[in-house]
């Protein structure tokens, strides 16, 4: 899936908006049956445990981010 560049300070409603609204796009030409399997993984910075993408991940892959 790839490349896509993010801003060089990246906060958590920056990032919120990426998953909300950009990680969809990326993912389209993905089999179904494939995305349906994923479960989300991101490192420990603290920008990827905000309020809202919690809520955003919360809702995308729901029981299947880490």
């Amino acid at each position: 899936i790839g490349p896509h560049f993010l801003p060089q300070r990246l906060t958590g409603r920056i990032y919120g908006q990426l998953l909300e609204n950009e990680l969809s796009k990326l993912l389209a030409n993905m089999p179904l049956h494939i995305r349906a399997q994923l479960i989300y993984q991101h490192d420990g910075d603290p920008t990827h445990f905000c309020h809202k993408v919690r809520e955003v991940l919360n809702a995308q892959f729901p029981d299947r981010w880490m």
